[in-house]
């Protein structure tokens, strides 16, 4: 079952998920709407991706400042400004968000956070953002003040997530040995060459 924005408030206030930062506004009926960070991975053309031996340096890593332009079949790694913690009986489901995919960006992976992980470190999103579409798509990062911590522009939606009941794992993810990507805190490359290393 699905969470609406009251139990999904509940729930972080007694600590079983989190979305830092929540922020009022960004809460739907049953979702929480998410925001573009600023780091990007761009990757390389012209390397080969070999799935036993990641080379470091497959993607160049830039920072958005004002915008990013997504040009037609253009293919990058972007983080959401929010992180996410889930405890070992509750999920976070991901979404597209369909007003971004009307504009023919579409996120190649989406599932869900599994239980038990960010506990240690809040987890923050990698997304793999396509442009399928026919035009270039201008992406903004959501910036917030530098010194109060507010938030002064949110950046371009790029994720809806809901909160589901999981039955109590027996490991929290990020205790399993095959959670590459659990103590993520940036945009991050594929680690598909880690997975049982």
């Amino acid at each position: 079952m699905y969470y609406d924005a009251r139990f999904i408030r509940e729930h972080i206030q007694k600590g079983h998920i989190k979305i830092e930062p929540y922020i009022e506004q960004f809460q739907g009926p049953n979702m929480y709407y998410c925001h573009l960070g600023s780091a990007i991975l761009k990757p390389q053309a012209g390397k080969i991706a070999d799935t036993r031996n990641i080379s470091d340096d497959l993607y160049e890593r830039s920072e958005i400042k004002n915008y990013y332009d997504l040009k037609p079949d253009e293919f990058i790694l972007a983080e959401t400004f929010e992180t996410f913690m889930t405890d070992n009986s509750h999920i976070i489901r991901l979404f597209n968000s369909s007003s971004l995919a009307r504009l023919g960006i579409v996120q190649c992976a989406v599932g869900m956070i599994n239980p038990g992980c960010g506990i240690t470190v809040p987890h923050r999103l990698t997304l793999e953002l396509s442009n399928t579409g026919p035009f270039t798509v201008r992406l903004y990062p959501t910036i917030v003040s530098d010194q109060t911590g507010e938030l002064k522009h949110a950046g371009t939606e790029v994720l809806k997530v809901a909160v589901m009941d999981h039955k109590e794992v027996e490991v929290a993810y990020e205790q399993w040995g095959g959670a590459i990507h659990a103590y993520d805190k940036e945009v991050a490359g594929t680690k598909i060459d880690r997975r049982f290393t």
